[in-house]
């Protein structure tokens, strides 16, 4: 999964996720595997039980909460990192309402008039044997 910010001066109309140089994103990339959460190009690493990813207080979020609020300078809650989560994952309950799933193909979509930026987005993808399946792009607004 990719976690990116789009900041308010970005003046692409293409975000290519995964290419935060092209996209002038800040971004995290991580991989779920078994029970582990590791960044790749980024030292971030949780062990957790499955049942985490389905409570928005779990220690996996607040991890990831504070890990991705340094990087992208800004206070991304459990809760948002949540929402995004179940999103895309076809289990939307009420913390996923700042959330809103988009069109893109292969993790690039169009950022029109810059009518995401200030905001964060979640690429999620499986992955098996070099194939990608079930790739979804959600945008949210960051709670000030």
């Amino acid at each position: 999964m990719t976690w990116g910010f789009i900041p308010e001066e970005n003046v692409s109309e293409t975000i290519y996720c995964g290419d935060g140089e092209t996209s002038g994103t800040i971004e995290l990339n991580f991989e779920i595997i078994g029970d582990t959460c590791k960044g790749i190009d980024n030292d971030f690493n949780v062990k957790f039980d499955n049942s985490e990813l389905w409570d928005p207080n779990s220690e996996l979020y607040n991890s990831m909460s504070v890990y991705i609020s340094a990087t992208f300078d800004n206070n991304v809650i459990p809760s948002l990192i949540y929402g995004a989560y179940v999103l895309v994952n076809d289990e939307p309950d009420d913390y996923s309402l700042s959330f809103e799933i988009i069109d893109s193909e292969a993790g690039v979509f169009m950022n029109t008039n810059q009518q995401y930026n200030g905001k964060i987005f979640l690429r999620y993808y499986f992955e098996e044997e070099d194939e990608i399946y079930d790739e979804k792009v959600c945008v949210g607004k960051i709670d000030s």
